[in-house]
Parts: structure tokens; C-alpha cells; sequence
């Protein structure tokens, strides 16, 4: 027979279905891990890494014609001092209005500070600037030489402002009263990004681009406490002697480094949690696209560093503690702002529109944060929230689908409602949301989904005070999805083994096809098989392999008892085991025509006239595909047929023998080949006189 034949799934093929088109089998969506619950969205609700969403902070928005707001700081009359970008803008926020108060030489304010008189020291990028503003005017303290970056400001208590700066890494003391400034500490590296100062004096130093804590004391002396594998140490802050820090890192843009200084052997890695390019100079600048990863660490008095926190896919750009030790870090990539309690649990406080959160005031009357991309002000609300709500994500279902019970476990008073339709962002054709038909339930927590079916569907949460979400479950059925066969090889593939190979070889033919097809199954529903085959022309299809149908997709079929011809050969798939008769589908496929032929052809008429024979080789089938002799056993030798075609299943030949044979009896071996490599021959003797 043919070695092989294969045969992709086309247009008109025989399709066969049941006519209704729904599976039975019963799937659910569950939220239940922090990392299901922050792929939603939530407004005054607290997401807890412990898979908990509760009712929590508010954030409103106020209005702040700048493209970034940067830096802020906190007065003694809680009046809140905002630095921006990109126009280097000093406003003012009293709690209910924004005032413009200065513009500032340079694009970005990137430092602010306030003295016990409430006269405002600001920092400025590029240049190097450094202005105080008091009563409402502003003017140049002094410009920082060899630096062009002022990225924080800390008064060191004996009259000095001190300022990190960069691109060379130092940090400068200015005397406020002489307005006289000297550089206190080189610390060799591109940036000084973050300060904090000590109740013994000392000042706490982060840098960028090695990431590494230092101790600097008054007289400019300097020991690094700790070396983050990290580019930069954005924040510092402490509470009750436990300093908590801001490490971030960035991917390095091809064909650039992140220092001129020897890499790094060793340091804290940030470990990025398994559930749920070297920094730009200046670093993170508001409103640019940058790609990296953060961790928040808790360093003890001891040296002792715990990560608490990480982000895949985001940094950290701020970090406050309050008096309880509760921690906020605002993260630079994902607009949220993070929640870490004293006993390490972490929650998402708040998820704001803007990508950018990049400054935290929120230790005053008028708490407040800052953010870039596109510039806004926000005033934090702590208390409870009216409209607490949770939406999740955009559940696709893969199919059309039916709904059934929703259910939730929840402490507190909590309503939900779901919404359906087709298309994977909610838009008018959607369904609107729908509180589920209550079941005769006392606790109230489980219903039938009212929404329409369709492929996509979502739930939303309100929150009354003190409401805890625990976990949601939406009950489906998808509609069922007809498999279908795309491909039958009928045969070895010829890539594999040539049929001549084999036969040179001496593996003997057999008269076993080898049959397998391949599947798609979009549902993945269990699947039975059945064949049936057909000779070319005849319209009675006959069955293959048992009576049981086939769970493998593959088939060896002995075909020795099979006259020889051209066949067809069909597949026939069907999901009836995962679904009911009723709905079950079925596929079908059928080959391109193969042949079959397990007969030999034969060597006929052999005349033997030495120097020369003739004869003529016939197959009931195939064309004769090859010729050949073989005198007294030696190699064989081709012959072509009388015609110089090889295209009939009988072709006459003739051959001349070998000259020179000795006088006596000799034998002439005669082969032919037909086309399904089936394998006939024919002996002869002779004389040569």
C-alpha cells in the first residue's frame, strides 16, 4: 500500500450535531486570595493579604493644573507645602483650596521642608537651587556648586539645612543664618535620594545607584549600615527605633550600566512574593514610563532586615508611619497605595486612577498624597467610608454560558450584585447590576444570579462600617463546544522512514496500517472515537475497531484481509461521555482517498536468449514502480521498462545479461515493485554455451 497520506480539515466536510448546543458540566469562578481580590478595583475598601476586603479609606480628588506632584511637607499650622513638575510650581493646601505661592527656576521641585517657624525650604532639579519661601515670598538661598539634583532637605538642629544631592552623590550643610554651604560627605556614589534624621543627631542616608543605608555623623563621617541588591533606596522612614526602607530596582537599558563602580558581589535581594536598566539621571522622573520592581524592609536596631513587602511589577516611591506603626508605601507604577500593619499583615488602602503615587503627607490635620502621570492632589479620608465598593475583575467564562447560585462568606452588612454580556469590557450592551434572587437562607449570603447569560460576567460589593469579604463563588455552565478533527495520517509519515530505506534495510512489509488523527477540543471535554472506512465509489460505510468506540486517537488496522483498492477514511468524534444524548456533538472528518494493495506483482513470461531476456512483470492494482535483475545472487541491477515509463500495473521489459559469462548453467533473478512497495520475483535458469 501507500506509505502515507494525510489529510487536513476543509470546508464541506460532514458535520453532524444535536440540536441544542449546552453542556452540563457544572464550573465555578472563586475569589478568595489577595491576589484574586487585587485584580479588582475597590473605592474605600481595604484589600488584606490575608484574602479580606473591608471597608476602609476614602481619597477626593483635588484638582492641580501640573503635570506631577512631587514632594510635599507638612507645617506646624497643618498647612501642606506641594512641589511639582513640570514647571518647578510651589503651591499651598489649607485643607479645602490649592494656591500657587511661587514658580521656582528649574522643572521639578523635588524637596520641601518646614522649619518650627513655618518658613519653607525647597530644592530644586536641574541646578541645584535651593529657596525659602517665608510669608509668602520665595528667594534663592543658595545654588549647591557640582550639583544639579536636590533630592531631599533635613534640618540638622544646630541651625544647618542639609541637602542629598546629585549626580556626584554629596551631601552639603548649609548655614541658614551665614547662607554659607560646604560639602559634609562624599559619598562616592551618583545620588543621595533620601534623609532622615536621628534623635541622637545622626543622619540617615540612602543612595542611588548602589542601594546601600548609611549613618552619617555631624562631622561628615559615614559607615554604611546596610547593602540592598537594589539600584537606589528611595525612602526612610521610623518608628519606636525600627527604621522601615524603601528599596527599589530597575530594568538597565541595553548597552548601559547602572554605576562606573564594580558590581556588587552581595546584598539583600528583593524576593517577590510567589501568590499574589540603570536609573535615568535624575532617577524616576514624574510622568516617564519606567519599568522595575520594590520591596519595603524593616531594619531593626540590631541590623536585622525583613522584607515585608514586594511588587512584581511596580516600586516604591514613599513611605509614612503613623504613631501606631502602621506603615503606607505609595508605589510609582500602579497608582495604589500600600497598608502594612505592625503584625506584618499587608492591605491594599487605596487604588487611585493616576499610575503615579509619589509623595505621602498624611501626618496632619489635612493628610494628603501626591501624584504623577497625571498630576493630582488628593486629600485621605481615615474615616468611615459611605461608599465602600468592590468590583471585580472581568470574569470570561470562554463561552457563552448559563449562571447559577452566587454565594459569599462576609461578616457585616454587605450587598452584592452581579451584570452580564458579551463583550470582555463592560460597555451598553451589558446588563445592568442585578442584586441575585435571594434563597431561603437566614444568613442571606447565597442566591441565584438574575443576570442574563452570556461569556462575561462581574460582581460588585458595597460595604457597610466594619463589613469583611471573605470569599465569592459564581456557579457556571458553559456552553458545550463541538470538538473537531483536523488532521488524519493514514500510514508512516514519509519525513520519518521512506519505504525504500526500509526495504534496504530488509524490515519486512506488514500489512498494518498505522492510523492516528488530531483534535481540538476547546472545552476539553472527554472524548470517544469511532471509525469507519470505504472503498472509493461505494457508499456504505463499514465500522473499525470494535464495537466500543476508541479513547485513544490512534488506530493500528490489519488490512491483509482487505481487497486491494482505493479507500476512504472517516473519524468521527463526539463528547457524548461529558455530556447527555441529547447534547452531546459530534465531528466528523473524512481522509483524501489512499490505497490499499497487499498483493504482489508477478514475473511473467521470462524468455532467457543469452546475451539477453524479456518478460513482463503485472500487478492486480498499482502501477510497477521499479525493475530489477540479479545474475547467479550478485547485486541487482535496474531495468527500464519497453515504453522508458514506469506508469501501468503491466509493463514489458527487456534486459542484456552480462558479457562474458563462463560456459554452463547460470541464474537470472528478475524483481519488480509496485507502487504500495509490495515486492514479486521470478528465477530463471540458463545456459551459455
Amino acid at each position: 500500500m501507500r506509505a502515507w497520506i494525510r489529510v487536513a480539515i476543509v470546508g464541506g466536510l460532514l458535520l453532524t450535531a444535536a440540536p441544542r448546543a449546552s453542556a452540563v458540566t457544572t464550573r465555578t469562578w472563586r475569589v478568595t486570595t489577595y491576589k484574586d481580590f487585587d485584580e479588582g478595583e475597590s473605592t474605600g475598601v481595604l484589600l488584606s493579604s490575608l484574602g479580606e476586603a473591608s471597608s476602609g479609606y476614602g481619597a477626593t480628588r483635588v484638582d492641580l493644573p501640573e503635570a506631577a506632584v512631587f514632594s510635599s511637607a507638612v507645617a506646624p499650622d497643618g498647612t501642606v507645602w506641594l512641589g511639582t513638575g513640570d514647571q518647578a510650581q510651589l503651591y499651598s493646601f489649607d485643607g479645602k483650596t490649592t494656591k500657587k505661592v511661587a514658580k521656582l527656576e528649574g522643572v521639578l521641585v523635588a524637596a520641601l521642608t518646614v522649619a518650627g517657624d513655618g518658613t519653607v525650604y525647597a530644592g530644586t532639579v536641574p541646578g541645584g537651587r535651593i529657596y525659602r519661601i517665608k510669608n509668602g515670598v520665595s528667594k534663592e538661598l543658595c545654588r549647591l556648586e557640582g550639583a544639579e539634583h536636590i533630592w531631599a532637605l533635613s534640618f540638622d538642629g544646630k541651625g544647618s539645612l542639609l541637602a542629598a544631592t546629585g549626580p556626584s552623590g554629596k551631601l552639603f550643610s548649609i548655614d541658614l543664618a551665614a547662607g554659607k554651604n560646604r560639602v559634609l560627605w562624599e559619598s562616592g556614589e551618583k545620588h543621595i535620594l533620601s534623609l532622615l534624621r536621628q534623635p541622637d543627631g545622626t543622619l540617615l542616608a540612602g543612595s542611588s545607584d548602589e542601594g546601600i543605608l548609611y549613618r552619617v555623623a555631624s562631622d561628615g563621617t559615614a559607615r554604611a549600615l546596610h547593602d540592598f541588591d537594589g539600584d537606589e533606596v528611595r525612602s526612610i522612614v521610623a518608628h519606636g527605633g525600627v527604621l522601615y526602607v524603601a528599596v527599589n530596582e530597575f530594568e538597565k537599558k541595553p548597552g548601559t550600566a547602572s554605576t562606573t563602580l564594580p558590581a556588587k558581589a552581595h546584598g539583600t535581594k528583593i524576593v517577590l512574593p510567589t501568590s499574589p536598566g540603570a536609573p535615568a539621571t535624575p532617577p524616576a522622573p514624574p510622568g516617564r514610563d519606567r519599568k522595575g520592581k520594590g520591596a519595603v524592609y524593616r531594619v531593626e536596631p540590631d541590623g536585622r532586615v525583613e522584607q515585608l513587602h514586594a511588587l512584581a511589577d511596580s516600586y516604591f516611591t514613599a513611605l509614612h508611619v503613623d504613631k501606631d506603626g502602621n506603615l503606607f508605601a505609595a508605589a510609582g507604577a500602579n497608582g495604589r497605595v500600600y497598608l502594612i500593619r505592625p503584625d506584618r499583615t499587608v492591605l491594599t488602602a487605596l487604588d487611585l486612577p493616576e499610575r503615579q503615587v509619589l509623595t505621602l503627607a498624611l501626618d496632619g490635620p489635612n493628610r494628603i498624597l501626591g501624584t504623577g502621570d497625571a498630576g493630582a492632589l488628593y486629600k485621605v479620608d481615615f474615616g468611615p467610608q459611605k461608599d465602600a465598593t468592590f468590583v471585580s475583575k472581568v470574569f470570561d467564562a470562554a463561552f457563552p454560558s448559563r449562571f447559577g447560585n452566587l454565594r459569599w462568606s462576609s461578616t457585616g452588612a454587605i450587598t452584592v450584585e452581579t451584570r452580564s454580556g458579551n463583550t470582555s469590557r463592560p460597555d451598553k450592551t451589558w446588563s445592568g447590576w442585578q442584586p441575585p434572587a435571594r434563597a431561603a437562607r437566614s444568613d442571606a449570603t447565597e442566591g441565584r444570579i438574575a443576570s442574563p447569560g452570556g461569556r462575561y460576567l462581574q460582581f460588585r460589593a458595597r460595604f457597610e462600617k466594619g463589613a469583611v469579604l471573605r470569599d465569592v463563588t459564581v456557579f457556571y455552565v458553559p456552553q458545550n463546544q463541538r470538538a473537531r478533527a483536523t488532521e488524519i495520517v493514514v500510514g508512516d509519515d514519509p519525513a520519518a522512514k521512506l519505504a525504500k530505506a526500509a526495504r534496504a534495510a530488509g524490515k519486512p512489509r506488514t500489512p498494518v496500517v498505522k492510523v492516528a488523527w488530531k483534535v481540538e477540543n476547546s472545552d476539553d471535554d472527554d472524548l470517544v472515537y469511532r471509525l469507519s472506512f470505504r472503498e472509493e465509489g461505494e457508499s456504505n460505510w463499514r465500522p473499525l475497531g470494535g464495537p466500543e468506540p476508541l479513547t485513544t486517537r490512534s488506530w493500528e488496522w490489519n488490512t491483509e484481509a482487505i481487497p486491494d483498492g482505493n479507500y476512504v477514511l472517516k473519524v468521527v468524534v463526539s463528547d457524548e461521555r461529558a455530556n447527555p444524548k441529547d447534547d452531546a456533538l459530534e465531528h466528523s472528518l473524512v481522509s483524501v482517498p489512499f490505497l490499499i494493495d497487499n498483493r504482489k506483482p508477478e514475473v511473467g513470461t521470462l524468455v532467457v536468449t543469452y546475451p539477453s531476456a524479456s518478460g513482463t512483470a503485472r500487478d492486480s492494482f498499482s502501477p510497477i514502480t521499479e525493475l530489477a535483475f540479479s545474475v547467479d545472487g550478485g547485486d541487482f541491477q535496474p531495468v527500464a521498462p519497453r515504453d522508458g515509463v514506469f506508469d501501468d500495473p503491466s509493463e514489458e521489459f527487456a534486459l542484456k545479461l552480462p558479457a562474458g559469462l563462463t560456459a554452463g548453467t547460470h541464474s537470472l533473478a528478475v524483481r519488480a515493485v509496485d507502487a504500495a512497495d509490495n515486492v514479486g520475483a521470478v528465477q530463471a535458469a540458463f545456459r551459455v554455451k
